[in-house]
């Protein structure tokens, strides 16, 4: 497991929940067998079974897997997600969201995985990626480009900042549960919303439609902070 994942495993559903916005956003677009890329502990695509649809996860970290499958009864698998052209099934609805795809290092590796969600889509199948609206912090001329809203509940806090680090940014985080606090860090390749639309229409996506939110709130590239992107296999 990554060190930036182990170290909040045991605390990522107490920062991380699903909410009615984004369980409606996807069920929306699913029809078929669902994907759910980076599933984590499963949250997400159990809400999604609940409500009745086929769905199945996969995520790089074996102990979030184990989880999913032991604990939230999900259909997962341990893999990476440059390797789901190696599944048997074809997908109605993939979703690949928690601003996970930037954990691939290059827009090279990106472009790969949308070609090969692309390819393992059926006809009229939907792509879901919701990631952070990097634009704004890449205007910034400093090597603290800024922050995102921390997380605070009566279980845990969840304080995250963005500073430049070459072609990447480096998400520093702490953690705070009762009397532990973890500080970590982990490399983005910040992909913007216009290098993402590009490589969607270049893979054969149509009918791409971007959002500020999973609320469906109209994208501001210099002002939203989250990017949710669905497109269409014809």
């Amino acid at each position: 497991m990554s060190k930036f994942y182990d170290s909040i495993s045991d605390n990522y559903e107490d920062i991380f929940q699903p909410n009615d916005k984004q369980i409606s956003f996807l069920e929306e677009l699913s029809h078929g067998k669902i994907l759910d890329v980076a599933c984590a502990t499963g949250k997400i695509a159990k809400r999604l079974q609940y409500d009745g649809f086929d769905v199945m996860g996969i995520d790089l970290e074996e102990k979030f897997v184990n989880k999913a499958i032991n604990e939230n009864k999900i259909d997962a698998k341990c893999m990476n997600m440059l390797d789901i052209d190696k599944l048997r099934d074809n997908f109605g609805l993939i979703y690949c969201i928690g601003n996970s795809l930037v954990h691939l290092d290059s827009i090279e590796k990106i472009n790969e995985f949308l070609k090969k969600c692309y390819d393992k889509l059926d006809t009229k199948g939907n792509l879901v990626i919701q990631i952070i609206n990097f634009y704004p912090f890449l205007q910034v001329d400093d090597d603290y480009l800024g922050n995102l809203p921390t997380i605070k509940n009566e279980k845990v806090e969840f304080v995250r900042k963005y500073f430049r680090n070459g072609d990447f940014i480096r998400f520093n985080t702490v953690m705070t549960a009762g009397d532990k606090s973890i500080e970590n860090d982990v490399n983005l390749f910040p992909i913007t919303s216009d290098e993402l639309v590009t490589l969607l229409e270049q893979n054969g996506f149509e009918n791409l439609k971007i959002y500020g939110g999973f609320n469906k709130a109209d994208f501001d590239k210099e002002n939203s902070r989250p990017l949710v992107l669905a497109a269409e296999k014809l």
